[in-house]
């Protein structure tokens, strides 16, 4: 419908807005991940009005990952690495969002200026049974751990998942086994619970 831009202009202040909640709140969560369309990086003021949200909100921009995906890898572009160095520059983090899905070449995870690798979930659901999907993601891992990147599992449903690629060197998991979506009240109320018991 062509509102892609002015949706993601509004999902990243909203998620920034919610972010300063959660603080307000003393939740104890390092960052809020926000993904960004590759369209939007078509646009030539993009970065600046992304800045002027972030003034605006008042959030502090090492409190923002922005999330992007292997499509954007293959509409790579100088352009587009000078936005993502451009994000890093005022300290924000950047991640590929469902690593594993694309066709992109491996060349780029050396030349774009990443921090963290997402494992696309279907790469994670048949874990450990599967042989050719455990290969896969014990490559992932370790390719991105060579690079210095930090790597996030998607869709872990079970405690064997998780064993499997924790004994493997993943990071952090997400997934259905660790909560489902909830709202905004619930969420809350879950971290402060979280947090509690971690104290």
């Amino acid at each position: 419908m062509g509102i892609i831009i002015d949706i993601g202009y509004f999902v990243f202040e909203e998620a920034c807005r919610e972010y300063m909640h959660w603080k307000e709140q003393e939740l104890n969560i390092e960052s809020v991940a926000i993904n960004i369309s590759s369209i939007q990086f078509r646009q030539k003021d993009m970065f600046e009005n992304f800045k002027k949200i972030i003034a605006k909100v008042g959030i502090s921009p090492k409190n923002i990952e922005i999330e992007i995906t292997e499509r954007f890898i293959m509409e790579y572009s100088t352009t587009n690495l000078t936005i993502l160095e451009d994000f890093r520059g005022i300290g924000c983090r950047i991640s590929i969002d469902d690593f594993g899905t694309g066709c992109s070449s491996m060349s780029y995870m050396k030349s774009l200026p990443l921090d963290t690798i997402k494992i696309d979930k279907s790469f994670v659901m048949d874990l450990p049974a599967d042989i050719h999907d455990a290969e896969v993601s014990k490559a992932i891992i370790a390719l991105s751990k060579s690079l210095g990147y930090q790597v996030i599992a998607e869709g872990i449903e079970n405690e064997l998942q998780e064993a499997f690629l924790r004994e493997n060197g993943c990071d952090i998991g997400q997934g259905y086994y660790f909560a489902k979506p909830m709202d905004a009240n619930t969420f809350i109320a879950f971290v402060k619970g979280k947090n509690e018991n971690f104290t």
